[in-house]
């Protein structure tokens, strides 16, 4: 695979922040119509952009998690490139079935949401090569029609999302926040026979509460300023902290809390600044706990907003999921077939003075090996709908990958991250889909 480096490009903030790109240039009939909706014509060369537009942050932000042959990994039958040429079409659907029901919303495109369109699609252009923008299978007609389809899926989803109730009482986001420390009971791997993985499996179990007890008993006994911070440094552990709420006291199947449900509910009958008497077992963890906050104002705050947040999403995905159901889509999977990822984006490391200038992009992109990467977010449409919405939940110690509505361990990525992104959007429903 050859990696093309590319020119970051912040669009236009009445739009998308997006990415200046170039590319593998896949071998398809780009005036071929690839997908109809209603009798309305979507163009293979159109798709395929877009497509390839999602493929820059996707190369970005995930090729460190899942290695080079990202796109070729099978998960649960498919790979990525399946999910990302399915949800672009997928999304186009969406984005001209909306424009349909503009008028239901009176919605509508103003001179200034046209002029903009225009500036940033002639600025993307202007600031990639022409080798570039042909192997992105780029033109400022498809730049245009991508954007405008952004600009009227975001003033859509306000006007649907716009009557939601937004009144969320304390009772039902109250947030209480914890410390806590924990001691795993697993092993180490082993190569030696059954019986001795179980032997060492009980000494790693034995060792782990005595550990636990050892910090448990320093932190009852310390007169530190933070004795349970303390008492787990000296024992090479750490303190981390989390916060939950009603509904993550009982079993659910709809989320993760932060740490062992067990935990959990002994912590919930601590006084504030208490710390658990007795060491909490789980099934691989004993936990030392402590209550830190009955009533977690930011946290509250954060969860109100992660409330509000699903509301309005599942308002929108039930107005959209109503057109899909009573509309005459097609797809030619011939057409559709040719487009694949093969050629690695990467993207400009910027400096941070020419990322100072609205709608300004620096560089041009090129042919290197070797490519930086900065920190803007943003592919394609950047809907609220999407697969990352509402992580404003449970997230252990190592990071990513258990944020669920509900509690929220701070120490984790992503915490209270009320935020939405892109459901159907080319930086959406793929990431969960593919790869992860």
């Amino acid at each position: 695979m050859r990696r093309k480096k590319l020119a970051a490009l912040i669009l236009s903030s009445v739009l998308i922040a997006g990415i200046g790109l170039t590319g593998c240039g896949s071998k398809l009939n780009a005036d071929a119509v690839v997908a109809t909706v209603n009798g309305k014509e979507i163009n293979a060369g159109l798709a395929n952009f877009v497509a390839q537009y999602t493929a820059v942050t996707y190369d970005t932000f995930y090729m460190q998690y899942f290695g080079a042959d990202m796109w070729t990994q099978e998960n649960g039958g498919t790979t990525m490139t399946d999910s990302v040429k399915e949800n672009t079409l997928e999304q186009l659907e969406e984005y001209y079935l909306l424009e349909e029901h503009m008028g239901d919303y009176g919605v509508e495109l103003t001179d200034e949401d046209t002029a903009a369109i225009e500036k940033a699609a002639a600025q993307f252009m202007e600031d990639n090569t022409a080798e570039g923008l042909k192997a992105m299978g780029a033109t400022e007609e498809y730049v245009k029609e991508m954007l405008r389809l952004n600009t009227l899926q975001s003033k859509m989803r306000d006007a649907i999302v716009a009557d939601v109730d937004r009144n969320v009482p304390d009772e039902e986001c109250a947030q209480k926040s914890i410390s806590y420390v924990r001691v795993s009971k697993s092993a180490g791997a082993s190569e030696d026979a059954e019986d001795e993985e179980e032997k060492d499996e009980k000494q790693a179990a034995k060792e782990a509460e005595e550990k636990a007890q050892k910090i448990l008993d320093a932190a009852m006994l310390g007169s530190q300023e933070d004795p349970l911070e303390a008492a787990a440094k000296a024992n090479d552990a750490s303190v981390l902290t989390c916060s939950y709420g009603k509904a993550d006291l009982e079993k659910s199947e709809e989320g993760t809390p932060p740490i062992d449900l067990e935990a959990i509910q002994a912590a919930d009958k601590l006084d504030e600044k208490e710390i658990s008497k007795k060491l909490i077992e789980t099934d691989g963890y004993y936990y030392i706990v402590r209550m830190d906050s009955l009533f977690d104002e930011e946290a509250t705050e954060n969860e109100r907003k992660s409330i509000i947040s699903v509301r309005e999403n599942d308002r929108y995905t039930q107005v959209v999921d109503g057109y899909k159901e009573s509309a005459d889509w097609s797809i030619d999977e011939k057409v559709w077939e040719p487009v694949n990822f093969e050629t690695l984006y990467t993207k400009v490391q910027n400096n941070p003075a020419d990322d100072a200038g609205a709608g300004a992009a620096s560089g041009s992109a090129v042919d290197e090996d070797e490519a930086g990467v900065s920190g803007e977010n943003g592919a394609g449409a950047s809907d609220e709908n999407g697969a990352d919405e509402n992580e404003a939940g449970a997230s252990d110690e190592n990071g990513a990958g258990e944020n669920e509505a509900g509690a929220s361990d701070e120490n984790g990525a992503g915490e209270n991250e009320a935020g939405t992104s892109g459901e159907n959007a080319a930086d959406g429903n793929t990431t969960g889909e593919a790869g992860q």
